[in-house]
C-alpha cells in the first residue's frame, strides 16, 4: 500500500564533482541544501547576504551596486541597509558599509571562479521603498506606510534572469522554489505568488536547457511529503525529516558518482565523528579520531580534506579538554 503520491525526478545531466564551486543564494531550503554540502570537499559560499526570497531583489545583490550612505536605515542606535539582511548592523554607518562592501567583494570573487549558482525563490512579493523610491530587500520592521506591496510577473523575473544568464555563460544555474507557504501574505496570495515563481523557472529552464535546472524541492514537499508530521511546530517550514529526505533526493539528482562515492567515505567518518563516548572511552575516541586524522591523505589523495580535518583536529580539542588534558 502506497502511502504517499511520489513521482520520478529526472537525473540531471549536469553534476556536482568533489571541486565544485557552489554559491547558494535565496530562501531557506537554499540555506539547508548549503549546510549539508558545506560538509563535503567541495568549495562553497552559502548565503552570503542572508536569507533572500524574491527572486528580483535576489539577483538584484548579485549586481554589486555601490551603497549609498542615504539608503540606510535607522533603528534605535543602529543603521541596516534595506538591500540586506538583517545579519549587516552596526551603530556606524561607515563600518556597516565597509562590512556589505567585503561581502560583495567576496562574493563576487567567489560567482567569477563558480561553477553552479543554487537560487531558492521565495516569494513573488516584494516591497517598494516610497521615500528611497525604489524597491528594496528588507524592510527592517520600518514603519509600514513608508513601503507599498507589489508583485512581480513571470514576464519581469524571466528578462532579469535572461540577461544575467547570458552574461555569466559558464555558470549552471539549479533553480528552486521553496516549499515554505509565506502565510503574511495570505494563503490564497502564496499559492497565487508561488505559482508565478514556478512559471518563472519553468520558462527559465526551458529557455536555457543547457545552462538550468528546476530541482522540484517545492513538488516533493506539496505531494510526497504532503503530512503534517514533516512540519515544524508552526506548520510551515519543513522539519528535519522532510529537509533530509529532500536532500536525499537532491543527491540523486546531481551528484556525480565520485561525490556520491567521497559523501559515503565522508559520513562514515561523520558518524565517528559526531559519537559521544561513555565519559570512561574518551581516551579511546581521541586515540580513533587521531587515527582517522591521520589517515585522510591515504584515505583522499586527491582531494582537498581541509574542512574534515579541522572538524576533527576540534573535536580531539573538546574531548582533550573535557579530560583536563
Amino acid at each position: 500500500m502506497k502511502l504517499s503520491t511520489d513521482f520520478p525526478i529526472p537525473i540531471a545531466n549536469y553534476k556536482l564533482r568533489p571541486n565544485s564551486r557552489v554559491l547558494c543564494m535565496g530562501s531557506c531550503f537554499a540555506e539547508n541544501i548549503g549546510k549539508r554540502l558545506d560538509d563535503l570537499p567541495l568549495e562553497l559560499l552559502n548565503q552570503p547576504f542572508g536569507t533572500q526570497f524574491n527572486p528580483d531583489r535576489i539577483l538584484k545583490s548579485l549586481e554589486f551596486e555601490t551603497l549609498k550612505m542615504t539608503d540606510l536605515y535607522a533603528e534605535g542606535d543602529y543603521f541596516l541597509h534595506p538591500d540586506f539582511h538583517s545579519n549587516f548592523i552596526s551603530q556606524n554607518p561607515d563600518v556597516l558599509k565597509e562590512e556589505i562592501l567585503v561581502k560583495q567583494n567576496e562574493t563576487q570573487a567567489f560567482l567569477n571562479q563558480a561553477d553552479t549558482l543554487l537560487l531558492t525563490f521565495g516569494t513573488a512579493y516584494f516591497y517598494h521603498d516610497n521615500i528611497l523610491n525604489r524597491p528594496i530587500a528588507n524592510c527592517h520592521k520600518q514603519a509600514s506606510q513608508r513601503f507599498s506591496k507589489h508583485m512581480n510577473q513571470v514576464s519581469e523575473i524571466t528578462e532579469a534572469y535572461r540577461a544575467f544568464i547570458k552574461s555569466h555563460p559558464k555558470i549552471h544555474l539549479i533553480l528552486t522554489v521553496s516549499p515554505v507557504r509565506h502565510t503574511r501574505d495570505g494563503m490564497m496570495e502564496n499559492s497565487v505568488s508561488k505559482a508565478l515563481l514556478r512559471l518563472a523557472a519553468h520558462e527559465i529552464t526551458q529557455e536555457f536547457p543547457g545552462q538550468v535546472t528546476y530541482f522540484p524541492a517545492f513538488e516533493i514537499m506539496m505531494d510526497e511529503l504532503r503530512d503534517y508530521r514533516f512540519y515544524e511546530k508552526d506548520l510551515i517550514h519543513p522539519n528535519e525529516i522532510a529537509v533530509d529526505y529532500i536532500w536525499q533526493k537532491f543527491k540523486e539528482t546531481y551528484f556525480s558518482s565520485e561525490l556520491v562515492a567521497v559523501d559515503l567515505a565522508w559520513e562514515r567518518i561523520r558518524s565517528t565523528l559526531v559519537h559521544r563516548p561513555h565519559p570512561t572511552k574518551k581516551n579511546l575516541q581521541i586515540a580513533t579520531l587521531e587515527k582517522l586524522k591521520g589517515e585522510l591523505p591515504t584515505l583522499f589523495p586527491n582531494l582537498d580534506y581541509s574542512k574534515l580535518a579541522r572538524k576533527l583536529a576540534t573535536e580531539i580539542l573538546s574531548l582533550k579538554a573535557s579530560l583536563g588534558l
